[in-house]
């Protein structure tokens, strides 16, 4: 039986402005906060992995649950001024739901994806109609008003589209 439902994968970039010392001050600060912020809302085997511009983070949690991952925004999403953002990605284990949290600025904004069972998603994708739909959250967290970035990756099939 397992005993984690629920795994997190976090990506947190630097700004290019940071100096060497300033990055690893701000790594030292982010990590402790990050820690601090998941071990409360019930993460466990929490690791880091610093990448030089970039820090990811990966946990497991007993759970699946919306409100604790809403606990670890709150707690670090003040932390990320202008010179970090980060991504926070909770895979339900069962691949049957993903929850996205974008942060930066002091604030963050949610996305979810229910993930179709594989029949289902096939006959989806066979007609011509996307297998995937992302889902926004209706109720947008502060700072979630801004410009989307417009960003478009070329070639290829996409796999999942962005419901407004």
């Amino acid at each position: 039986m397992a005993k984690f439902d629920c795994e997190l994968f976090g990506h947190f970039v630097y700004g290019p402005e940071l100096s060497y010392n300033d990055l690893l001050a701000r790594e030292a600060e982010l990590v402790d906060a990050l820690h601090g912020a998941l071990e409360a809302c019930g993460g466990e085997h929490i690791d880091f992995t610093p990448t030089g511009d970039a820090l990811r983070v990966q946990c497991v949690f007993v759970h699946h649950e919306e409100t604790a991952f809403h606990a670890a925004c709150a707690a670090v999403a003040p932390l990320l001024r202008g010179d970090v953002e980060g991504r926070m990605l909770f895979v339900d284990k069962g691949l049957d739901l993903l929850h996205l949290y974008l942060l930066a600025d002091g604030a963050w904004q949610e996305a979810t994806l229910r993930l179709p069972d594989a029949r289902a998603g096939m006959a989806a994708h066979a007609h011509k109609d996307p297998a995937l739909t992302v889902v926004p959250t209706a109720k947008p967290k502060p700072g979630a008003a801004r410009a989307k970035r417009g960003k478009s990756e070329g070639g290829g099939k996409t796999a999942a589209k962005a419901v407004e």
